[in-house]
């Protein structure tokens, strides 16, 4: 049996109209209450984090794959905002507004940048570091760090052209 047929076949999709998430008692966590009121203390996890950040496996405390749901933009606002609270605990990956300069010292680069969560300074091993797909650019730091540019067409001149320079 293929890889994918037999991950499903141990897990279940789980169907958004019919389910609510509610903040998990333990850290990290967040309860999955089914139609029937049944619940499963779970922790969301993020297997494509960049490609497909709305695909979600939950596991139990222990790690074992349990449920999951292709999109939880399409679970009630409750739900959404209970879910995206503790993925953002547990993912950080700041969104870059703004690429203020852009220095080389070396193979290195360093980054002087705004990002969604306030004012970044941080190094890059070159451009091996930085990956282009279309109009999104993920940025890895020497600290395994992970920083996104959603859309480079939607970021200043001067950033874009910083950015193009790099990419």
């Amino acid at each position: 049996m293929p890889l994918l047929e037999d991950f499903l076949s141990k897990t279940w999709v789980l169907d958004v109209k019919k389910t609510r998430i509610l903040k998990g008692e333990k850290p990290n966590t967040v309860k999955i209450v089914g139609s029937n009121g049944e619940f499963l203390e779970v922790v969301p996890k993020k297997p494509f984090p960049i490609s497909n950040p709305y695909f979600l496996i939950f596991t139990d405390v222990q790690g074992n794959e349990v449920c999951v749901m292709e999109d939880y933009r399409e679970t009630d606002a409750e739900s959404r905002k209970n879910l995206e609270e503790t993925l953002e605990k547990l993912y950080f990956i700041p969104v870059i507004r703004r690429v203020r300069k852009l220095e080389t010292s070396g193979d290195e680069f360093i980054w002087h940048v705004e990002t969604n969560r306030g004012s970044r300074e941080f190094k890059t091993r070159g451009r091996r570091s930085v990956n282009r797909s279309g109009e999104k650019i993920v940025i890895i730091d020497t600290n395994d760090n992970v920083y996104i540019v959603e859309d480079i067409s939607k970021v200043d001149e001067h950033s874009r052209m910083l950015l193009e320079t790099v990419t």
